[in-house]
């Protein structure tokens, strides 16, 4: 976004994580291959309510090789930590589930995520029911579903690898954190667990913005003349915008539906569709982004970004002085001139005519950038032209006093955490929700409830990107992005209003009680996880590295000491590559994840069966 209005408004909208959804193709594996079962699980692991709920999971069994004998190697099972989708998306595309465990014997399940459309409780009789949608309920319902499997099929010595993407990603590698008894291993795939205030650093604040650049450069496969043109593009827009002409001259240029309002929600309109473009930014046509925030099935070209850059590509005569990293440089093209010191500009554009404007060559720069981002927003194919929409300011809210409710969903035991979010709920409601359950309700509720507060894209045009204006002063710091810290009015009120009782009354922006829960920074001790992340992926700017290392590392950097837990780099990837199934396209860095995530798997499997062969 052009700019984060305050840390408010970040926190009451936060960033949806995209949900998996690709056509199968028909040579692959797919739902069709799997037997669909139900789990019952309590609703509540960490108190006494007495209500149920079905849980909805894949179960694919013919690859299933089971050993016999105390020193036999029993096959692992390969457990996707369903996220915040229906199931059906994740098994279609979790390529390398399949293919691994294919290899490996291994016994494949899929769960879905807690309130989902066909695994919820009942939303219209259960107190305090939108309380019970957390990470950690969900967790403990997949550890659950792992014992009865065992049970199921005698494999009690059976190691259980889970693997998750994006949100599924952070559940895959929380839940090896929180149940190392129960995951031996854990492929958490662009994970952004490290997007939450405590665990942000002030160098990583503008990563996800580096990372949307990278894929317009030629680090990206595309060149540096469409970063710069980018780079270009939005101070010389504002100063053509100072005039009214000028502003209906853009209007046209971008193919506006109807006069454009301000430079600024212009400048918005064309600066939103880069972060989605950059997730789905693979070297082959895919639906996943299109499906999960945009229009729907309509596929994004292979490398999306590359061909936004086509129409860049070119030399506008753009001259460039002084210091873009600095972001305080001067810019021309034409009779058009302008300066620019960080959030400050200053030029002749409110002076020019009509005809100096067209002669400056701006409006074929702003044509060009058009294009590109009619990469995304015509991807149906049937737009003539662009709905330019307004943004509406996020009121400030005031800062309540935290109570926490005996009446409320229990916490679960942690140690030293704080009173945990849901605990702050207002008594003791019914819930009475009448509508569907959306494919975003349980994300929704998850951010709600857990504060799960993710703050990786909040700077930009800090002088590493291809973005202006900066979004924060200079030398911005977590606490200018977050704020203080101090509560503020929880997501409660707007669920009560739908019938969905059991949500926070007050929130922390600086999401305390996660944080602890799932140990924070503090994972030098933990092992056998791979967090890995495509650097063309805005979501790698919150994903987990070791201390000194990161997106300018190398591809494999070691996280504990032992090498068990490592960060591993795509550098042409975008969000999970790794785990989709391969292709001729794929480039080298996803051929190279994979096999050494393979290699992993075996590893852990193997200290598994070794430990149990001592028993």
């Amino acid at each position: 976004m052009w700019v984060f209005a305050s840390a408010v408004a970040a926190l009451s909208a936060p960033r949806d994580l995209p949900r998996f959804t690709q056509q199968p193709v028909s040579s692959r594996p797919s739902i069709v291959n799997c037997t669909w079962k139900y789990a019952e699980q309590p609703l509540d692991h960490f108190g006494d309510s007495p209500v149920v709920f079905r849980q909805r999971y894949c179960l694919y069994d013919r690859f299933w090789k089971k050993g016999t004998g105390k020193a036999a190697k029993t096959a692992p099972i390969f457990f996707y930590t369903g996220n915040e989708s229906p199931v059906e998306v994740y098994i279609n595309n979790t390529g390398l589930m399949w293919e691994v465990g294919e290899r490996q014997g291994a016994l494949l399940v899929f769960a879905e995520h807690r309130f989902e459309p066909e695994s919820h409780p009942d939303l219209q009789s259960v107190e305090n029911c939108f309380g019970y949608c957390t990470t950690a309920q969900a967790l403990a319902d997949y550890a659950a579903l792992i014992g009865e499997l065992k049970t199921e099929f005698d494999a009690g010595d059976s190691p259980v690898i889970a693997f998750g993407g994006s949100y599924g990603g952070m559940l895959a590698g929380w839940m090896r954190i929180r149940y190392p008894d129960v995951i031996a291993g854990s492929i958490a795939a662009s994970a952004p667990v490290w997007g939450l205030a405590q665990t942000m650093h002030q160098e990583r604040l503008d990563w996800s913005a580096r990372a949307i650049s990278r894929g317009v450069s030629k680090a990206g496969g595309a060149s540096e003349q469409c970063l710069w043109n980018i780079r270009a593009a939005w101070p010389l827009l504002e100063q053509v915008a100072l005039s009214p002409n000028g502003l209906k001259l853009l209007g046209e240029a971008a193919k506006s539906c109807a006069p454009v309002p301000s430079a600024r929600q212009l400048a918005e309109w064309y600066q939103s569709p880069w972060f989605t473009m950059a997730e789905g930014n693979y070297p082959f046509e895919s639906t996943y982004i299109t499906y999960s925030v945009g229009p729907g099935k309509f596929p994004l070209p292979r490398w999306p970004m590359q061909v936004a850059c086509q129409s860049l590509d070119k030399d506008f005569g753009v001259k460039w002085s002084g210091h873009f990293d600095n972001v305080t440089f001067g810019l021309s093209l034409g009779k058009l001139e302008v300066e620019v010191d960080w959030q400050d500009s200053k030029g002749n554009g409110a002076q020019l005519s009509e005809a100096e404007i067209r002669n400056s060559g701006v409006l074929d720069l702003l044509g060009a950038l058009t294009d590109a981002v009619g990469v995304w927003y015509n991807v149906t194919k049937d737009q003539s032209c662009y709905e330019v929409a307004s943004t509406t300011a996020t009121p400030v809210l005031p800062a309540p006093k935290s109570a926490v409710s005996g009446d409320c969903p229990s916490c679960p035991v942690c140690d030293g955490c704080p009173a945990c979010p849901v605990s702050t709920c207002e008594g003791v409601n019914k819930c009475s929700y009448h509508k569907e359950v959306s494919l975003t309700f349980a994300w929704d509720g998850v951010v709600c409830n857990d504060e799960l507060l993710l703050y990786n894209n909040a700077v930009q045009g800090a002088g590493r990107d291809m973005f202006w204006p900066p979004t924060y002063g200079r030398n911005a710091t977590v606490e200018d992005v977050v704020g203080p810290h101090r509560t503020q009015t929880g997501c409660a009120a707007s669920h009560n209003a739908e019938g969905l009782f059991g949500a926070p009354t007050v929130t922390d922006p600086w999401s305390d009680w996660i944080t602890q829960f799932y140990r924070g920074s503090n994972l030098s001790s933990v092992s056998n996880i791979v967090w890995s992340n495509g650097l063309l992926d805005p979501w790698s700017g919150a994903g987990v590295y070791p201390d000194g290392g990161g997106i300018d590392g190398p591809a494999v950097q070691n996280i504990s000491v032992d090498g068990s837990q490592v960060a591993l780099l795509l550098d042409m990837g975008g969000h999970h590559l790794d785990l989709f199934f391969p292709t001729d396209e794929d480039p080298p860095c996803a051929v190279q994840a994979r096999a050494i995530e393979e290699k992993m798997i075996e590893q852990w499997c193997l200290e598994n069966h070794a430990r149990a062969v001592l028993v």
